[in-house]
């Protein structure tokens, strides 16, 4: 047995899955809610026989790697380490890929770039003035050591000179990792110069990025004089360099392993307490994700960003069930909070929206009056009440035209409600607000509705299937699940599918060895192209009844004789269409329907 069948022989797909997703027990497999699609139906089937995971909504599938590959989107080199480091292998003789062999390498340096900027934060006089202006900023020198959060120096090539002079990583490297910028004539400058560094990591550990945020005017470090800059630094920088006008943050651009959308900050510290409370405050910057941690909200993550995307909903639901958007009081947090909310939504995701109108943000309210901000969380708003409230706050709904404009901001946030209940209370209080009667609200959700065109719930177009292939997949599905193999063979001439006729053939090879079947070691026999359809067989979902003989037993009874309706449907068709080509064969034609037209009434009436 090789390493990777060892680690994949080691784990139990159930189980492992179960981590990351709820799943319910059906018949001989268990079933949820697919991860990689947005979906309100279970089609997403996990095999305990065969360790294997499908979705019937979405066609993705595989064994433990491909699952973990997907659901982190990772590489198989790195599933397979985390994979070993859960089972306890040491992994012997695996070769990464170019691919993985870059990554790593952008991980070791961002490692390092972040030790490099946390030391020269805490133990270095360099850093001593950013040291005091953070310190004055109500953030702990715990909080320092936690978050790694350091400075990076007013040189040109500081971080080159520990990078490439001491840990020989070429010039290039830091590049792509987003720590350098390549200049028109003079080779490479660092990114980061004269600011508080925040290490951005991914929910593993791994730090994929920066956020380098500047010191205010009077706490900085002066830059060498403009004659040692690198030529055409202002163009290639693309950030004003006045002590005034410089960008207040400065993020890694998007490279191999820094998605902007995808980071959760500092999901990797607060994930424990996230799933501890069930619940995720999610706030819009690193500093207010830090002050919020210090003061006892630790189930807290920030975004990059103005709004909540669709991979960090979905990376949060794996975490917990119930979201609090606390943003930034204005009116773009406003919008991210709307933005957000309908993505979080989508996703079955429980929201509630945190209003703070005594401060601008989180950072503030936490700095400045920390029970405010605990007591603003405890009574969040539903998200209509929020929608509702802020559209009044904005636009008051005191005239006529004023209350046009809500109506036209609320109806459509309205007509997506799907539970009835839920949507009349929401109506009703509308209605009451806008000093109107229900029947206006309703009226104008249908107008919405009947204007709205329908859009595919699923990532993609469900496939068109023929009847002949969902009967015939059917067919196989009950017998190798029911192991009625032998009823198989004996049927052969129903079946027409090129994938039916390979696999019957490879079980009537396997059975001339072997007495007794086994999906296990049938599917080890199978031929490559096949094992992925017989793998697909194993996950249709018959629930508890796969395991009754008699259910068994009437249901091949009755998916032979649809096989066998079809059968004669498509001779008859044939028939048809040779008589009308060579109509002097009307009499054989005309015996050979009349035998065929006999024998599916009497099917029919079976």
């Amino acid at each position: 047995m090789d390493q990777i069948e060892e680690i994949r022989s080691k784990i139990d797909l159930v189980q492992f899955i179960s981590e990351f997703l709820p799943l319910k027990k059906a018949g001989r497999n268990f079933k949820g809610l697919c991860p990689f699609h947005a979906e309100k139906t279970p089609s997403f089937m996990v095999s305990p026989e065969r360790q294997i995971w499908h979705c019937f909504g979405c066609g993705a599938g595989g064994d433990v790697f491909g699952f973990l590959m997907q659901m982190e989107r990772i590489e198989f080199g790195e599933a397979l380490r985390l994979l070993a480091k859960k089972t306890g292998i040491t992994l012997q003789s695996y070769q990464p890929t170019k691919s993985e062999s870059e990554k790593e390498k952008l991980f070791q340096a961002n490692h390092l770039a972040a030790e490099f900027f946390h030391y020269l934060l805490l133990n270095h006089k360099i850093g001593d003035k950013a040291l005091s202006y953070i310190l004055q900023r109500g953030i702990s020198k715990d909080s320092l050591s936690l978050f790694k959060i350091g400075y990076a120096p007013p040189m040109w090539d500081g971080l080159q000179k520990f990078l490439v002079g001491k840990k020989n990583f070429a010039p290039a490297d830091l590049e792509k990792a987003g720590l350098t910028i390549r200049g028109s004539r003079s080779g490479f400058y660092d990114r980061f110069r004269n600011r508080l560094m925040f290490p951005l990591l991914d929910h593993r550990g791994n730090v994929t990025g920066f956020a380098g945020r500047v010191l205010p005017e009077g706490k900085e470090a002066r830059l060498p004089s403009p004659a040692a800059r690198p030529p055409s630094f202002a163009t290639r920088n693309g950030q004003a360099q006045a002590a005034g006008g410089q960008a207040k943050y400065v993020n890694t651009p998007e490279t191999l392993i820094y998605h902007k959308s995808e980071l959760l900050y500092p999901l990797q510290i607060t994930k424990e307490a996230i799933k501890k409370e069930n619940a995720v405050v999610v706030v819009e910057g690193e500093l207010d994700a830090i002050s919020s941690y210090q003061i006892g909200i630790e189930n807290v993550v920030a975004i990059k960003g103005s709004a909540l995307t669709d991979a960090q909903a979905r990376l949060l639901k794996r975490f917990a069930e119930n979201l609090i958007l606390s943003l930034d009081a204005d009116a773009a947090g406003d919008m991210a909070s709307r933005r957000g909310i309908e993505i979080a939504d989508g996703l079955g995701l429980n929201i509630k929206v945190v209003s703070l109108e005594k401060y601008k943000d989180p950072d503030e309210a936490a700095q400045k009056e920390p029970e405010y901000l605990k007591k603003q969380l405890a009574k969040a708003e539903n998200i209509y009440d929020f929608f509702i409230n802020s559209a009044f706050k904005r636009l008051r709904g005191q005239t006529a035209e004023e209350k046009k404009k809500i109506g036209q901001e609320i109806i459509p946030i309205l007509g997506k409600i799907e539970d009835q209940i839920m949507k009349d209370v929401f109506i009703k209080k509308l209605a009451d607000r806008l000093g109107v009667n229900e029947e206006s609200i309703i009226l104008q959700i249908e107008k919405f509705l009947f204007k709205t065109p329908s859009v595919p719930k699923t990532s993609s177009p469900p496939e068109i299937r023929q009847r002949r292939e969902i009967l015939e997949e059917y067919f196989l599905a009950l017998l190798f699940q029911s192991k009625e193999t032998e009823t198989l063979l004996k049927e052969k001439g129903l079946l027409s599918l090129p994938l039916s006729l390979k696999l019957i053939k490879a079980l009537a090879d396997y059975l001339t060895e072997k007495k007794k079947f086994s999906s296990r070691f049938f599917f080890k026999a199978l031929p490559g192209e096949l094992r992925e359809g017989f793998d697909r067989l194993y996950l249709v979902d018959f629930g508890e009844r796969i395991e009754e003989p008699d259910w068994v037993a009437k249901e091949i009874q009755k998916t032979k004789a649809q096989l066998e309706t079809l059968k004669i449907k498509e001779e008859l068709r044939a028939i048809w269409q040779a008589l009308r080509q060579n109509p002097a064969a009307e009499e054989e034609s005309r015996q050979k329907i009349l035998r065929l037209t006999q024998k599916l009434s009497a099917l029919e009436k079976a």
